[in-house]
Formats: structure tokens, C-alpha cells, sequence
């Protein structure tokens, strides 16, 4: 072999390079941390939970959790049947306010007078402290607080305790969520508006097209990646959505939702509940996946505009 066949051998060689073993190394330890994280935190938390759904207190294996849980889903005045209704009244206001939001972030996008105003009056309730918020409504409607005094003037006797009432707890904390929960989507919605071309909205104007039709045939097509992402994500709270609960009634006077009836299993029973609690979880979770799933695929079936 001369020297130059073996030079060109030489050169054919791989050649070991120190920055490509830096790099994954360096990937390596960046995702060791991410996924042993995902290990303990939800891989063993979820399995263990499945576990626990087919077990009794005591540890020994039984159905019996599987079927007190039933049986509550089956009795009108269990706590857990009320937790659902509840559940499915507040999911059902998160989606009707989805829409909501975006036509009062569509009117701020159409400037109109005062839009600035309302913004920050929209805005507002979502900066101040969740805890400061819900003190300050707690104390606003009871029998000695401004409404209650405007109630009692205008000749309402007695004034109802509207957070110890059945009648009246769950509209009311309802009522709260509704008008706390303006903010965050609305600055979603805020910004899809502002990718809109110009010269799209302007050509609309030209061929004559008015206000409600601009909305409903130009800005939902062209911001319809927006609003799938928010229904699939709302869709996910199907069986998680609630309120602050603990803040105002800590579940009493019919107002639980099934995310706190866990909460106050797990944090005032204790470990004598756990079972029941993964027993509803797995339930829940065999109904929700599929229906979210499908949801999910019927939404994405509806085709998007790339601009």
C-alpha cells in the first residue's frame, strides 16, 4: 500500500469528536433530571394509585372500594353525586364563557369607546390576590355587608346568607368564578386578533361585509387554532372543574365539586380515604379519556386557515 492509498484511508477513519460526546452528555444530564422527575412524580404516583382503586384500607385486595364508590355515584344524595353536579355546572360555565370572551376580546380588538377602561375593569379581579378577592365578595354579600343592606332597604326580609344557604351557596360562588375568570383567555384571544392581517378585515369593509358577519365567517375561521387549543384544554377539565370552595364554604350546603370532595378526603380523612379517592379517580379517568379523545378528534377535523 503506497502513501497515498494511505492517506485516503486515514481520512475515511471516523474521527472521534470531543464536541459531539460534550453535547450528549450534556443532553443526558439536562434530561436525566425531567424524566426521573417523571418517574416518581407520575409514573409510581399513577400506578400506585390504579393500585389502590382495588384494594381495601387494610391493604388486601378487594373490589369492595370499587363498589362503595358505585354505590355513592348511585345515591342521589351522596356527596360525591352532588360533587358531579356541581362538576359538570361548572365545566359547563367555563365552556359558555370561552365563547364570551372572545367576543369582548373582539370588541377591544374593534377599538371600541372606552375599550381601555373595560380592559383593565376586565383585567382587574385576575391581579389582586385570589384570597383578597374572595374576603372582600364574602364580606360584600353577607346580612351585614353592602348588599345585605341594600337587600334589607328595599324591603327584602330576611336576607338571605347566600354562602349558608343551599338554595342560594352554589350560584353564588358561581357567580364569583364568573366574574374573576375574564381575564386570561381574553389576552389568548387578544393576541390571536392581532396576527390577523389588516388587509383582510380591510378587503371585508370593502365588499361590504358588516360586523356580525365579519366575526362569524372572517375572524372565528382565522382564529380557530386558538379556540380548538382552549375547547380541547376545557374539555380536559371535564371531571376538575370547581371553584375556591375551601375559601368560601369548605364543601358544605351542597356545594362540592369533585375536586374538592378529593381535596377533603385526602386532607381530612386520611389514609383510610385514599382508596376510595383513586377507586373514583379510575373511574372518572376511563370516562374522560375517550370522551376527551374524541373530542378532541372531532375538533381537529374541522379544517384551519394558514395566514
Amino acid at each position: 500500500m503506497d502513501v497515498t492509498q494511505q492517506a485516503v484511508l486515514e481520512k475515511q477513519k471516523p474521527h472521534k469528536n470531543p464536541e459531539r460526546r460534550i453535547n450528549a452528555v450534556f443532553i443526558t444530564v439536562m434530561l436525566a433530571l425531567p424524566i426521573l422527575h417523571w418517574i416518581i412524580f407520575w409514573f409510581v404516583v399513577n400506578i400506585n394509585s390504579i393500585l389502590l382503586a382495588f384494594k381495601i384500607p387494610t391493604g388486601d385486595w378487594s373490589m369492595e372500594t370499587m363498589r362503595i364508590v358505585v354505590r355513592q355515584l348511585g345515591s342521589m344524595d351522596s356527596d360525591l353525586r352532588i360533587a358531579i353536579k356541581n362538576t359538570f355546572i361548572y365545566f359547563t360555565k367555563d365552556v359558555l364563557m370561552l365563547f364570551f370572551q372572545m367576543i369582548i376580546a373582539y370588541f377591544f380588538y374593534k377599538k371600541i369607546f372606552g375599550y381601555k377602561a373595560f380592559r383593565i375593569i376586565f383585567y382587574l379581579p385576575s391581579i389582586v390576590s385570589g384570597v383578597a378577592i374572595a374576603t372582600m365578595y364574602a364580606n360584600f354579600i353577607t346580612q351585614s355587608g353592602p348588599l345585605g343592606v341594600i337587600l334589607s332597604a328595599c324591603g327584602v326580609d330576611p336576607v338571605p346568607e347566600f354562602l349558608a344557604d343551599s338554595a342560594y351557596a352554589t350560584k353564588t360562588i358561581l357567580l364569583y368564578t364568573i366574574w374573576l375568570g375574564w381575564g386570561g383567555n381574553m389576552l389568548l384571544f387578544g393576541g390571536a386578533f392581532a396576527r390577523i392581517p389588516t388587509e383582510l378585515i380591510e378587503a371585508a369593509r370593502l365588499d361590504g361585509i358588516g360586523a356580525f358577519k365579519e366575526f362569524i365567517y372572517l375572524i372565528i375561521p382565522l382564529v380557530w387554532t386558538t379556540l380548538s387549543t382552549l375547547l380541547i384544554l376545557n374539555m380536559t377539565g371535564l371531571f376538575g372543574a370547581s371553584g375556591p370552595i375551601l375559601l368560601f364554604t369548605k364543601g358544605a350546603y351542597r356545594t362540592t365539586t369533585i375536586g374538592y370532595w378529593i381535596f377533603d378526603k385526602v386532607a381530612f380523612v386520611g389514609l383510610s380515604a385514599y382508596n376510595e379517592v383513586a377507586a373514583a379517580g379510575l373511574i372518572f379517568s376511563c370516562i374522560g379519556v375517550p370522551v376527551i379523545m374524541f373530542f378532541k378528534w372531532l375538533v381537529e377535523r374541522i379544517p384551519t386557515v394558514e395566514y
